[in-house]
């Protein structure tokens, strides 16, 4: 995990410091969710975060989604999302949220192509966010 935060520099200034990741991931415990290392061919490719109860609106929620920089464009994000999406469907979810710094076009473009579709703008913390559906 620690080699593909380094080598992700728009999630380090959104996130955290690779030195600050141990910290960072206890920050999430409280939230009850699931960090998941997704491989290929015996490699990491990709690092997720969801949650299937956020306590802002009771639903599900893709919180992280880091592709190693090595296996990008080669769908494999995709198919962790539908992968995700497919286990919260059988549990009788009907729709996935995401959350993107507004700014964040490369982000909102991944997730769109990936099959989320824009909901709504939020503010929070004064910071603008684009609020992705993911319908299951």
């Amino acid at each position: 995990m620690l080699q593909c935060v380094k080598e992700s520099p728009e999630w380090i200034s959104e996130e955290t410091e690779p030195g600050l990741l141990e910290e960072y991931l206890k920050k999430y415990e409280m939230y009850q969710g699931e960090w998941r290392i997704w491989e290929l061919n015996g490699e990491p490719a990709a690092i997720t975060f969801s949650i299937e109860w956020s306590p802002s609106n009771e639903k599900p929620w893709l919180g992280t989604i880091l592709v190693h920089p090595s296996k990008r464009s080669q769908g494999i994000g995709e198919r962790v999302i539908r992968m995700i999406a497919a286990e919260l469907k059988e549990k009788g979810h009907k729709v996935l949220f995401a959350g993107v710094p507004a700014e964040r076009l490369a982000w909102i473009q991944f997730l769109s192509k990936a099959g989320f579709e824009q909901f709504k703008m939020e503010k929070n913390e004064g910071e603008d966010y684009t609020i992705l559906i993911f319908p299951l």
